[in-house]
């Protein structure tokens, strides 16, 4: 290719390093600080809850090293690369992570953790934080967009191949790089991009690497560059790019159109259940069924779920889990719990609810099937049909194109501050979770540090 041109990554470079926090949109700006308050919950959840956490917090504090940025709930200080690794794990254990239905990515896992890292190491401000996190999302984002299905489809999990390249533009960001060293962050971060969905098909509690890695790969990235590093600037669209390897077709546009004017932080959704994505427009579905009228588990004949392909490869062939991390990619296993017992919590998850003999019995009367229509809409649309036929005669038939929680559906304040509570009432008094929900949102920015929010979480440490 013809190098004096700018490449694809030169032009994000030279969009994101001259960003300022004051030219960016108040409902951007707050709808980063949804996703730091919902990112920080569920890393919470995640240090209890995640089957990895012990394994991963265990390996970190156990190789040591420069104490630059803390592990949260932990509180033990590592070298930032370590600390944003470990938080990026725990954010992913529980599945109620933010994510991204057009890229099928989860964005604050990948960036998040790398931004907090960098922020204590570097003393950086609130408003630099906040603005690190819009920029790795928007990189992140816009290249997952650009390159699925045909990525997904071919094996690869957005969240590690993305997240990676969208850390490395958030740290990039944070650490104040030129356009030419940003450049090279965000090749160096496509470098590194790794992560399978065959995590899915056995013991798929491993999955939170993934994100894990690439949080890590982007603290990495930004720190060697600053060091002198270089990179390919033909990163994406070089003779042996990224774009090649990992993609039939992609779209140019979706990467670098409307720098500026669409953020892709807008078009993330919230999650309400802690399982697969693909699960929840069925649970939304299975809700409304227990409303209607002559709803009754006993009477129940046989449920039909009619769903996209992706849907049933990722989550519909676990019909008995045998363990939680199973369950949690079991689309029979939250349907009948749902239908159950009207919710889907970390409750639900427990071994002797896994276990539960009633809810077997829903499971078999599960059917699922693909549907060509919802096929032909995906990503667009992520959408299920339920029919659940009574043995008296009676039946229910829903159709919804996407769940609760996107930004066509979006939750409002109260709603999510109710997930934030439900989430941390377990686990944390009622002041960690209105100190936390106060520094995170409610507060100016300009009267939030990052140590603020350090020292809330010493403070209540369990």
């Amino acid at each position: 290719m013809d190098l004096n041109s700018e490449t694809i990554a030169e032009k994000l470079a030279t969009f994101y390093s001259s960003l300022k926090y004051d030219a960016i949109d108040n409902t951007v700006i707050s709808k980063a600080r949804f996703s730091l308050i919902d990112f920080l919950a569920t890393l919470c959840v995640g240090y209890k809850k995640g089957d990895l956490t012990p394994v991963i917090n265990g390996y970190v504090l156990g190789i040591g090293g420069t104490p630059e940025s803390t592990i949260l709930c932990v509180q033990k200080k590592v070298p930032a690369i370590h600390a944003a690794f470990s938080m990026g794990v725990m954010s992913h254990a529980v599945e109620l992570d933010d994510g991204h239905r057009f890229g099928t990515a989860h964005p604050a896992v990948s960036v998040i953790p790398a931004v907090l890292a960098i922020a204590e190491r570097n003393s950086k401000s609130f408003q630099d934080i906040l603005l690190a996190i819009i920029v790795g999302y928007d990189i992140m984002l816009r290249i997952a967009r650009a390159i699925n299905p045909s990525h997904l489809r071919r094996g690869f999990h957005s969240t590690g191949t993305c997240g990676s390249i969208g850390a490395a533009g958030a740290c990039a960001s944070l650490m104040k790089l030129n356009s030419t060293d940003m450049t090279y962050a965000i090749s160096l971060g496509g470098l590194q991009s790794a992560g399978l969905q065959e995590m899915l098909h056995e013991h798929p509690a491993v999955k939170p690497i993934q994100p894990g890695k690439s949080a890590s790969a982007g603290v990495l990235a930004a720190d060697l560059v600053k060091l002198g590093a270089k990179s390919p600037r033909s990163i994406f669209e070089g003779k042996h790019g990224w774009l090649k390897a990992m993609t039939d077709n992609f779209s140019l546009d979706d990467i670098i159109s409307d720098l500026g004017f669409r953020w892709e932080i807008m078009f993330t959704y919230t999650k309400l259940y802690p399982t697969c994505r693909h699960c929840h427009p069925v649970l939304d579905l299975g809700l409304e069924a227990r409303k209607a009228p002559g709803f009754s588990i006993d009477n129940i004949k046989v449920i039909n779920i009619y769903t996209y392909d992706i849907a049933i490869s990722e989550v519909g062939n676990i019909f008995y889990p045998k363990n939680f991390d199973e369950a949690m990619f079991s689309m029979p296993y939250a349907f009948a719990r749902v239908l159950r017992d009207g919710k889907v919590t970390l409750q639900s998850y427990r071994t002797e609810q896994i276990h539960d003999e009633n809810i077997k019995k829903i499971i078999a009367k599960i059917r699922i099937h693909p549907d060509e229509r919802m096929n032909s809409l995906y990503p667009r649309e992520r959408g299920a049909r339920i029919r659940i036929d009574y043995e008296n005669g009676g039946s229910f038939n829903k159709h919804t194109t996407m769940p609760r929680g996107e930004p066509e559906k979006p939750l409002t304040t109260e709603e999510l501050y109710a997930k934030i509570e439900n989430l941390l009432g377990t686990y944390y008094p009622e002041p960690f979770i209105t100190q936390l929900w106060d520094l995170c949102v409610n507060k100016k920015t300009d009267r939030v540090s990052y140590a603020d929010i350090v020292e809330l979480f010493g403070k209540y440490s369990l």
